[in-house]
């Protein structure tokens, strides 16, 4: 990968984990809690699944965006290192 790649490789990436960080603030504050608590939580069966369709849909998006910014981060570590290591 040339240089100009990875750094546009690594501008969406930031790109893109700012606006996964901007929703989950989102739900953080309409639900009160936050991503990490809300995912062991919903993972743990703490929070039941919902019965009403909408809320369900919100917090499989909130559980979905939380995979997503992991993903993300750690594409940005693999990037790190191939750098270091270059």
């Amino acid at each position: 990968m040339t240089l100009i790649e990875e750094i546009d490789t690594i501008q969406k990436n930031f790109n893109l984990r700012e606006w996964i960080l901007s929703e989950l603030q989102n739900f953080e504050s309409k639900y009160g809690m936050t991503t990490k608590d809300f995912v062991e939580k919903w993972i743990s069966n703490e929070i039941p699944e919902p019965e009403d369709h909408v809320l369900l849909e919100e917090f499989l998006e909130w559980e979905g965006l939380a995979n997503s910014l992991q993903k993300v981060e750690n594409e940005l570590k693999k990037i790190e290192k191939r750098i270091k290591e270059s």
